[in-house]
């Protein structure tokens, strides 16, 4: 073969081979690219997926709730320390708050002492007897008191003991019970009359200023009507106000207001202010009783001739700028049964309005046990003696009917609770 040749076929293989190297390094660089290219792909892929699922297990967790700043609530036991916040500590009424809701008004009733049972006559009553008052009175507000925001409050003297099986059962007649301190004044002004001897704790009721108003009532007393607008403590529209009270047939005039059904404008200061006036001697003297010593502190039902325009007044209008302290509270929220007997005419008026019936001349326990208003025949003479059974016991019946339903709802063998005969 000739040289020109073969140099020839040389140099063709030398491209060939060039070419060919060339085309082996853009295949190997095209396929890398293109794994790189799977390989990215793949990568987010994967990330999507990983990403995916851990938005599927987070949706399907249960996510803790985030956390609230707890408010602080206020309970009835706060409101009770913060009103009474500066009441003179021996004055403190106790009663279990944190079962209450909150209130606007209370009813309270004391049980302050009592002799025996078998020892009470018409001087002293029975522990007995006032217990079985409460009761009573206890199944009358169940009937005739229907706000929610009213507490009924059964206060107990400190020092005097109710038996367990007693607070059972007054409990359930609705009564909160509660210690009354034992408001003692000195041996010199104790007043001489035995079943008053205690009763200065009743004071106390003042300073329950949690409330706006307390209605007292005494364990003599029982709601025959709805009292629920009294309990609103609107009577006390004025600021001068400091009780509402209810003028008392007293010694054949109408003079000074009853404290066996009061209502009172509750404050702390002004509790302070009327216990001191128990200590002061140039103010205190041996009152007859408590209801003596409050129309001292508030002298403004000791005027006769006044009280006489503001009996006859009946709606109070007239004679509303000479109340002073008291406010008039009318007859239908205590009337004294004395009075069917002193005023026969004024109690038959008045007897059809009547919401709360207070047993003064005889207590109800004292009246003939009967169910139903004693007929004509039945009926003592207008001018009765109090020796007579249903002198001054025409409405007795209202206490026994009372009573009957305290024991039937407390469980009480009806029977064997009866008096011997």
């Amino acid at each position: 073969m000739a040289p020109s040749r073969i140099s020839l076929r040389r140099g063709q293989q030398s491209r060939l081979s060039t070419i060919s190297t060339r085309w082996s390094f853009i295949k190997f660089l095209s396929f890398s690219c293109l794994f790189t290219v799977m390989l990215w792909y793949g990568v987010r892929f994967r990330s999507k997926l990983e990403n995916s699922a851990s938005a599927a297990v987070s949706a399907d967790a249960v996510v803790p709730p985030k956390t609230k700043t707890k408010t602080k609530t206020t309970s009835w036991c706060d409101n009770v320390a913060a009103a009474r916040s500066k009441l003179e500590p021996d004055l403190h009424i106790t009663y279990p708050c944190e079962e209450l809701p909150a209130a606007t008004s209370a009813i309270v009733c004391f049980l302050t002492a009592g002799v025996e049972e078998g020892k009470g006559n018409g001087i002293v009553f029975s522990a007995r007897d006032y217990i079985n008052g409460a009761l009573a009175l206890g199944a009358s507000l169940q009937k005739h008191l229907t706000r929610p925001d009213t507490h009924r409050l059964l206060l107990i003297r400190k020092g005097f003991a109710v038996p367990p099986e007693d607070m059972a059962n007054l409990r359930a007649v609705g009564w909160t019970v509660g210690e009354a301190p034992a408001i003692q004044v000195a041996k010199k002004y104790t007043p001489s009359f035995a079943r008053h001897t205690t009763t200065y704790t009743k004071i106390s009721a003042i300073g329950v200023s949690e409330y706006k108003c307390t209605l007292l009532m005494d364990a003599d007393a029982l709601a025959v009507d709805n009292i629920d607008e009294l309990l609103s403590c609107d009577i006390f529209d004025r600021a001068e106000y400091r009780v509402a009270g209810t003028l008392d047939y007293y010694r054949s005039n109408w003079e000074h207001f009853n404290t066996g059904s009061v209502l009172w404008r509750n404050d702390a200061a002004e509790m302070n202010r009327v216990y001191a006036l128990t200590k002061n001697e140039t103010f205190m003297r041996r009152f007859g009783s408590d209801q003596i010593f409050l129309n001292n502190v508030y002298p403004d039902r000791t005027n006769r001739a006044k009280n006489k325009l503001i009996l006859l007044d009946e709606d109070g209008s007239k004679t509303r700028e000479s109340w002073g302290l008291v406010a008039r509270l009318p007859w239908d929220y205590n009337a004294q049964t004395h009075v069917e007997v002193q005023l026969p005419k004024y109690w038959e008026e008045h007897l059809g309005k009547v919401k709360i019936i207070h047993f003064t001349q005889k207590k109800g326990w004292q009246c003939p046990e009967m169910y139903g208003r004693p007929s004509a025949e039945e009926m003592p003479d207008v001018k009765c003696k109090v020796e007579t059974p249903l002198c001054a016991c025409r409405e007795g019946y209202r206490y026994w009917n009372f009573l009957r339903e305290a024991r039937v709802k407390a469980g009480i063998d009806i029977a064997a609770a009866a008096p011997q005969k």
